[in-house]
């Protein structure tokens, strides 16, 4: 017996030993001088780690994770915290969108579930994690940095290993403007792009985007693609879109016109005062180049050139206006420019008047709806008290008669009253002669006797 608990004993002994073992475990430590950290301007900032050696992780049921975020009033809505076992991203991996925890400018110490994640490209084994990666779009200069990654039981305590974030060499952005007119590719995408830093454009008093564009391999085209304007400085954040399918291209240059108000898809965020940047891009099996001319803005009865009221990309090949030239073009579009606000404010006149009068006709109809109810119910109430004194009369004269047909004789004795009267018995006149004729019998017997 005291060797079978001795037994238990170690078996318990071994067994704490292995969750201890398991538990609190470090896969990352950093910090200091020689911290994990990344800085950017916008678009990604990526923090990501390789490891040789997987991690077996199976026993923990939480990612333990200690993050620097030095301007979180910057994070553009997209993010994630990732780990997998396919030592890459995206495939046998588990993430979490770090816009889901709370963030705060400087060090962040976030506990998070293991089993509260996302999967992408299959279930990571937990036995073999060989990777990690943190990803923060950010709008303006931020910088990120991971201090320790580590996984283990419930309410684990790092703090031992906490450090603070060494100096951070940062390089001075200048802001500038990129500027990628021709693509080129016999597969996947091929696109081109523009980043506008440096004086965003204002597109919201414009009816339209104009664009040139030369395509050469139409045929190619597999029918997949996007022409993007955000006001995120990158692309699919605070963005509209239309898809290129929809727009009929062909070998040479094309000039088509794109409703800024009619998109084929737009984010709640995005903003028409502060459009920085722009992407076409398109899909391609076999050889496909495209040659970007100009995007310019305009209204409905513009003409395509380099006369547009406004240019988000204009071709070097635009020609070189003289002084004068420019001028006469700035007032041409100045006039230009309230003569479509003049425009504009008549058609909201216009649509104001049009729903003042709608609105009018909707409350002459509600009252006259209005009045026909209250007709209609007076005249079912009417119905109603008629139908009620009828019933009342109906139900007046039942008791009426009922009340006479008790009082009235039985019909079923008449026989017998009639028999009785022929006979005069029963009869106050029968009953008359019987003691008439007993008098005058009594009269004679005495006259007899005297």
């Amino acid at each position: 017996m005291k060797k079978l608990a001795f037994l238990l004993l170690l078996a318990g002994i071994f067994v704490l030993l292995a969750v201890s073992a398991s538990a609190g475990e470090i896969m990352y430590q950093g910090g200091g001088e020689n911290g994990m950290y990344r800085t950017g301007y916008t678009g990604a900032i990526n923090v990501e780690l390789h490891f040789k050696e997987p991690f077996n992780v199976s026993d923990a049921d939480y990612l333990y994770l200690r993050v620097y975020i030095e301007d979180p009033e910057r994070y553009a809505n997209n993010g994630q915290i990732e780990i997998t076992s396919s030592g890459r991203c995206d495939a046998e991996e588990y993430n979490w969108d770090v816009g889901s925890f709370d963030m705060q400018p400087g060090w962040n110490e976030w506990q998070i579930d293991l089993f509260g994640a996302q999967t992408a490209g299959g279930t990571p084994d937990l036995e073999k994690i060989n990777y990690f990666r943190i990803y923060f779009f950010t709008e303006g200069d931020n910088l990120i940095a991971v201090d320790y990654l580590g996984f283990g039981g419930e309410n684990e305590d790092f703090s031992s290993v906490a450090t603070e974030l060494g100096e951070v060499k940062r390089t001075v952005h200048v802001p500038e403007d990129r500027v990628n007119r021709v693509g080129k590719g016999s597969s996947g995408s091929v696109s081109v792009q523009a980043v506008i830093e440096t004086e965003p454009l204002n597109i919201e008093d414009y009816d339209y985007a104009f664009v040139r564009l030369k395509v050469d391999g139409i045929d190619n085209f597999t029918g997949d693609g996007q022409f993007e304007l955000t006001s995120s400085l990158s692309a699919d954040q605070k963005e509209m879109n239309w898809l290129v399918a929809g727009i009929d291209l062909e070998d040479g240059w094309n000039e088509f016109k794109l409703d800024l108000y009619a998109p084929d898809n737009q984010s709640s965020d995005f903003l028409y005062e502060k459009v920085n940047y722009f992407r076409m891009y398109m899909f391609t099996e076999g050889t496909l180049k495209l040659n970007l001319d100009y995007i310019g803005f305009g209204y409905e009865g513009d003409d395509f050139g380099y006369d547009l009221p406004a240019y988000l990309v204009v071709s070097e090949d635009a020609p070189e206006l003289t002084p004068e030239e420019k001028a006469a073009r700035e007032e041409a579009q100045r006039i230009r420019a309230e003569e479509q606000a003049a425009k504009k404010a008549e058609e909201e006149a216009a649509k104001a008047e049009a729903e003042r009068i709608a609105a009018e006709e909707a409350a002459k109809k509600a009252e006259e709806e209005e009045a026909a109810r209250i007709a209609a119910e007076e005249e079912a109430a009417r119905i109603a008290a008629e139908e009620a004194e009828k019933q009342a009369a109906q139900e007046e004269a039942e008791k009426a008669a009922a009340e006479a047909a008790e009082i009235a004789p039985d019909p079923a004795a008449e026989p017998e009253a009639a028999i009785a009267e022929k006979s005069g018995c029963g009869s106050t006149i029968g009953g008359g002669t019987v003691v008439m004729a007993l008098i005058l019998g009594c009269a004679l017997l005495v006259k007899r006797k005297n």
